[in-house]
């Protein structure tokens, strides 16, 4: 596990800066997760609707200052022990507009990703924080995995009484049918933190240290894994394709109907273009990222995994912005590569006789 000194340089003197400046011993810290297939973060990403942006480098550290019609706010990439993986941090509460412009600005770039948890990694940081503290759920946000509609559960304080736990409220809700995206934990009333399914935290309140060591070296680890994982797929002659899986938490692609949904949601994502090989009994299709080539044949031969099959030209970014959409709006437990295949023997091919 990595410690406090595994920090980005300098971000725990900045946030104790920022309570200074606040007047308060907490200041609100967003914080999302991200990694480049090249370059630098800021270099790709292009702020629209701003009135200014200026650029200034701290050491290893680049800050944009940012101006637009409500004002100044100032954005951060600080770098990890993870080669390509960065924070993005702000004062601003991920539910603020420029926060929520900076999430698009972040969606936009070709070279910059995001990463969606997979579910052990989602839980399990309730699981670190409760080395602290009984941890209790405020507020939750799922998605409903049959009609993808929102759902939004938030939870009162009552004397002698906790409100429900994340593993408690996350088991419940999937047994609803529906998907966690974002909990709002409050861990023995000393820390106050929001925490979401695509890699991104706020610390409303407590102690900075061990939100970093608990929840942001947990999102730092699952991304660096996520880039691992999707860099260097793309199909090269005379090797066998390494297809990359998206593990559904329920038998949710077994009629035409159902994976025709699916098409429906790959036509959505902005910039992607399908063109449909085959639908029935199984469902092919080829997936071209129009901002950088990338093309990918997206395959369903099982009702609760899709798998996705590089082409010659397949970004790191590209391949995780298709795959992380998928999973998103499905409630994918898992990105991952797919179970090995059991080798067939000659007993297998034999008919049964009688």
């Amino acid at each position: 596990m990595s410690s406090q000194n595994d920090r980005p340089e300098g971000l725990s003197e900045l946030y104790a800066q920022a309570c200074a400046v606040s007047g308060s011993r907490n200041t609100v810290a967003t914080f999302e997760t991200v990694f480049t297939s090249e370059g630098h973060p800021f270099d790709s990403i292009r702020p629209r609707g701003v009135a200014s942006v200026e650029r200034v480098e701290s050491g290893p550290n680049v800050f944009l200052h940012l101006r637009d019609h409500e004002g100044q706010w100032v954005v951060g990439a600080f770098p990890t022990q993870f080669p390509g993986v960065f924070e993005l941090a702000s004062g601003l509460p991920a539910t603020h507009r420029q926060w929520r412009n900076v999430s698009n600005w972040v969606a936009a770039s070709s070279t910059v990703s995001r990463c969606y948890l997979d579910h052990d990694d989602f839980s399990a940081i309730g699981d670190r924080l409760s080395e602290f503290g009984d941890v209790e759920v405020v507020r939750m946000s799922a998605r409903k995995l049959e009609d993808g509609s929102a759902v939004n559960r938030s939870f009162k304080q009552r004397e002698n009484r906790l409100r429900p736990s994340h593993l408690d409220l996350i088991e419940e809700t999937e047994d609803f049918g529906a998907s966690v995206r974002t909990l709002e934990l409050m861990v023995s009333s000393t820390m106050h933190v929001h925490v979401r399914r695509l890699a991104g935290a706020t610390l409303y309140s407590g102690d900075f240290g061990v939100f970093a060591d608990q929840v942001l070296t947990r999102l730092e680890e699952a991304t660096a894994r996520r880039k691992g994982l999707l860099s260097g797929r793309a199909r090269r002659p005379q090797q066998t394709v390494r297809p990359v899986s998206v593990f559904l938490p329920l038998e949710m692609l077994n009629t035409p109907a159902e994976t025709g949904e699916l098409l429906t949601i790959t036509k959505s994502l902005p910039d992607v273009s399908v063109a449909v090989f085959h639908r029935n009994p199984y469902l092919h299709f080829a997936a071209t990222d129009e901002r950088d080539g990338s093309n990918f044949d997206v395959m369903v031969t099982r009702p609760d995994r899709i798998d996705l099959y590089p082409g010659y030209r397949a970004s790191a970014t590209a391949l995780a912005r298709v795959a992380q959409y998928l999973g998103e709006r499905l409630g994918a437990v898992a990105i991952a590569d797919p179970p090995p295949v059991e080798p067939v023997s000659l007993d297998d091919l034999r008919a049964p006789v009688g």
